[in-house]
């Protein structure tokens, strides 16, 4: 196997986590590769448990070289986390995302050269609620079909050149400040491979399936209106 451990580093900001990070640390933990993975964890001062679990993966998972650092909301906390990869590429996921296949990463290392952008499909892992499963599937639609690149931060895998370049995530958006970045990177560039992210259905459960695949339209009607970003939408409150 190609040593990821020396491409890729996973960043991940996080607050308020613990019914999801160390199941995602584990996922993390169950990839095939070699070596030890470096995890950037952006912490905005959660108050939970989520440090403890943190800590709890560190100590279960040898293959993991997990590091806490300060963070603070989500765009904020990817990019701090970016400052201090020295991998040439970066691996940008939430607390909550789930490696579903054990290769996704190994399948990652295909494009890295011919792609600036990777990403997934998302799959609901809420297998009861019929609805999440589909609002994910149209979202996946959409992101397909659309002339401009649509990428999540659920996986988002960029060289830390290009991040660097196109000058990381803006801090002073609201929302969606994953797909603002990733719209600057050309559609052929970019690679959504047919590999799985699970995500459970709180987002939905906070704003509604309509008020997400809403939000989604939104973003992509007003692709080129900065404005709009920088209102308050309640996503992340």
């Amino acid at each position: 196997d190609m040593k990821i451990t020396q491409v890729i580093t996973i960043v991940i900001p996080s607050y308020n986590e613990e019914r999801y990070i160390y199941n995602t640390l584990w996922k993390i933990s169950r990839q095939r590769f070699i070596g030890s993975l470096e995890v950037i964890i952006a912490d905005g001062n959660s108050t939970d448990d989520t440090l403890n679990f943190i800590k709890k993966a560190s100590e279960d998972f040898k293959n993991l070289s997990i590091k806490v650092i300060k963070g603070g909301k989500v765009g904020y906390g990817r990019n701090q986390g970016a400052k201090i990869v020295t991998t040439p590429y970066i691996l940008f996921m939430d607390a909550d995302s789930i490696l579903i296949e054990q290769d996704i990463l190994m399948e990652s290392l295909k494009y890295l050269e011919t792609h600036e952008i990777i990403s997934v499909k998302q799959k609901s892992i809420t297998s009861e609620d019929i609805k999440s499963t589909y609002t994910y599937k149209i979202l996946d639609w959409i992101r397909k079909i659309m002339p401009i690149t649509f990428c999540t931060g659920c996986f988002f895998l960029i060289s830390k050149k290009k991040f660097d370049e196109l000058g990381g995530f803006d801090e002073t958006l609201q929302n969606s400040e994953d797909f603002w970045l990733s719209k600057k990177v050309k559609t052929s560039k970019f690679k959504i491979l047919d590999k799985h992210i699970g995500q459970d259905n709180r987002r939905f459960l906070k704003i509604g399936y309509w008020g997400f695949l809403k939000l989604n339209i939104l973003n992509y009607i007003n692709f080129w209106n900065i404005k709009w970003f920088k209102q308050d939408v309640g996503y992340w409150n």
